[in-house]
């Protein structure tokens, strides 16, 4: 399918302290671009990616990063603006907020999505407009959500439709009850039992117009597991995600499990829906002690509905040796059923010396029609509050068949932040031009 070049703008401006800034993504922008240019994941994962970003549900765009892109993922901790107000001493009297406005284009300029919010914050009540509705109120770990409500209000691991209506939660001791009702009358009762700070048992009961449902999720110090089981449908709905991180071997699973229908209630990104299998699973053993040495092994798994037919994309990974000179060498398996027979191989040298870094690397895939490998040449300058990074790429070795420049700056400073990627190709059949940018800036007052 050919790719739709994005223009990808970001513009934000606040009203409130740097501790209750927005969370901030495990990754931005620039680099799913970056994976999307290299080839790495397609046009319609970019954007199922983007989707979740915008959502800023973290957990799911991390949990597609690692399956479409086989890169690790690690979600960043939220940020004080996501703890509810009742955690605060004392919760501010005075209003604060932030507007936001995001804006995605294609290659001929033509707006293809954006993204608007106002969100204030007062007391113990919050209001977002824009993109989404809503009310909320916190205090000393009661809710209540007025509005457009979706997953993160409902404490789902299962991304939800967003629906209008209201929700109340209520803690007594170790338990939490919670109630929602929507205008189309979708209700739902929810029970929770939280007997420590590593573990939570929540359930659910859905009742739709013309069916029900029964959600049941579990939390413990290795992850969660989540099933979302329709009345009358042959198979629930399974999320698997678990992990084990130690100082010398790691390992981390992910899956989607489902039958041919999806139950109703549910926003499950495309490749999810199309595969009944939808899994990976990463292994890491590190050798901190002799030179800083990491080997890594991924797989892929998905299986579509409509056939038995099982597709499997492996990569192993080595990395080795000081800041200084750090070489790193991947071979990736693009098709397991295939043999094989199609394998990518990637090398590169990073180099670090505080506050720059300097890397170079090259990537060849090897086929029965193999191509010229494709060689990068990058820079960066970071500091506690900017950072610059260039890159040059010559995607068949040669300048004269092509090459792209792509520049990213980030300055985070008070009370200006801003963030600017862009990239320019050139083809041997298309002039040098702009390939896609990404625009992002924060005023705090």
């Amino acid at each position: 399918m050919k790719k739709i070049l994005l223009i990808f703008a970001f513009i934000v401006f606040t009203t409130s302290t740097a501790a209750e800034d927005p969370a901030h993504a495990p990754f931005d922008a620039a680099q799913v671009f970056e994976w999307w240019d290299d080839g790495i994941i397609t046009a319609e994962e970019a954007d199922e990616i983007f989707s979740r970003l915008e959502e800023e549900n973290y957990d799911e765009a991390c949990l597609l990063a690692e399956v479409y892109a086989q890169e690790p993922c690690s979600k960043p901790a939220p940020s004080k603006s996501k703890q509810p107000q009742s955690a605060q001493k004392t919760p501010t009297k005075i209003p604060h907020g932030h507007a936001s406005w995001k804006g995605r284009y294609d290659s001929d300029g033509h707006l293809k999505k954006r993204h608007e919010e106002l969100q204030i914050q007062f007391y113990y009540f919050k209001l977002r407009l824009g993109s989404q509705e809503l009310l909320s109120y916190h205090r000393d770990k009661s809710e209540a959500h007025f509005g457009q409500i979706s997953t993160i209000e409902l404490h789902s691991h299962i991304p939800l439709d967003t629906l209008w209506g209201a929700a109340l939660f209520y803690p007594i001791g170790k338990l939490r009850f919670g109630a929602f009702i929507d205008s189309s009358k979708t209700i739902n009762a929810h029970i929770g039992f939280k007997p420590n700070r590593e573990n939570e048992l929540d359930a659910t009961f859905w009742k739709f117009t013309d069916a029900g449902a029964i959600a049941l999720q579990a939390r413990t110090t290795l992850g969660q597991i989540s099933t979302w089981y329709q009345f009358g449908q042959d198979h629930p709905l399974i999320k698997i995600q678990l992990q084990s991180v130690k100082k010398h071997l790691s390992w981390k699973t992910t899956a989607y499990l489902h039958g041919d229908s999806i139950p109703q209630g549910l926003n499950l990104s495309k490749g999810i829906t199309e595969n009944w299998l939808w899994a990976s699973q990463t292994i890491t053993a590190r050798w901190p002690e002799t030179l800083n040495s990491e080997f890594s092994f991924k797989a892929r798994l998905l299986s579509p509905t409509a056939t038995d037919s099982v597709s499997a994309r492996f990569k192993a990974t080595l990395t080795s040796g000081p800041e200084q000179f750090r070489p790193s060498l991947s071979v990736t398996c693009l098709e397991a059923s295939d043999n094989c027979n199609t394998t990518e191989w990637k090398g590169a040298v990073e180099s670090t010396w505080e506050p720059f870094s300097f890397k170079a690397g090259t990537k060849f895939r090897y086929d029965r029609n193999p191509k010229p490998p494709r060689i990068e040449l990058g820079a960066t300058y970071r500091s506690s509050t900017a950072l610059a990074k260039l890159t040059i790429a010559f995607p068949e070795t040669t300048p004269a068949k092509g090459f792209s420049v792509q520049n990213e700056i980030k300055v985070d400073a008070e009370p200006l932040g801003c963030d600017f990627a862009f990239a320019f190709k050139k083809t041997k059949t298309k002039p040098f031009k702009p390939n896609f940018a990404h625009i992002q800036a924060n005023l705090k007052f």
